[in-house]
């Protein structure tokens, strides 16, 4: 009898034996398919590119109007990969319900992080010269973006840049830090600071609003790092 059951054992090389009970080796948290990396990294790439534009208006504020419309089109490219991940995880039916809620909040909060920078520079439209705080959040929005697309290229090879992914994540937070303290400066610059008229209150309400945007989105980049994390402790997508 013994020796009956241990020829049926190895039989079962693809699976675990508990107890005399087999268990299926399961693949969860790996991927199960490279269609959502290439998602995740043209939704990183255009997060760069929006950062790069933000960058690009603080150098030169005569680009308003162009930065503006690209920024544009890049919300409706990211929107619409947004979509195609929503659809993909729908039909997909290799993923538990945990993991289909891990990777839509994650490609929200990165679409999120466009959307930010995208309604700050529409606001900007609405001023007569560039706000000073968009010029120092906008490096650091960019190198976040930058440290959010190298995590996401890690996530193809998990196992080899797990300590890679994890660097970048506490980068993240770090630069969120820093969007704290300017944040913090200007808040109280911009609520302490006698005004002379009604025209500068309300300009100084619409740099306010600016600064929350900026620092919204720089708290979507931290949100994103979160995810991020999550995907790095189960090990995958």
């Amino acid at each position: 009898m013994k020796r009956g059951k241990l020829q049926w054992q190895r039989h079962l090389s693809p699976g675990f034996l508990i107890n005399d009970v087999v268990l299926p080796r399961m693949s969860v948290f790996l991927p199960h398919d490279k269609r959502f990396f290439e998602l995740f990294e043209a939704l990183a790439e255009r997060a760069v590119e929006a950062a790069e534009l933000l960058v690009d208006l603080s150098n030169d504020y005569s680009r308003l109007e162009e930065v503006s419309r690209q920024l544009e089109l890049l919300e409706e490219e990211a929107d619409s990969i947004v979509h195609e991940v929503v659809h993909e995880l729908f039909f997909d039916h290799t993923r538990v319900t945990e993991e289909k809620g891990d990777i839509r909040y994650f490609v929200h909060n990165l679409d999120n992080l466009i959307d930010g920078v995208e309604k700050a520079v529409r606001r900007v439209t609405f001023t007569q010269s560039l706000p000073e705080p968009v010029i120092e959040f906008a490096p650091v929005i960019l190198e976040a973006a930058k440290e959010i697309r190298t995590a996401v290229y890690c996530l193809r090879e998990m196992r080899c840049k797990e300590g890679s992914l994890e660097a970048r994540c506490i980068r993240i937070n770090e630069l969120e830090n820093e969007a704290d303290e300017i944040n913090r400066r200007w808040l109280r610059k911009l609520m302490t600071t006698p005004t002379s008229s009604s025209d500068e209150v309300l300009a100084r309400l619409l740099v306010k609003e600016i600064v929350d945007i900026l620092e919204d989105t720089m708290d979507q980049c931290e949100d994103v790092a979160n995810i991020l994390e999550t995907f790095r402790l189960k090990g995958g997508i």
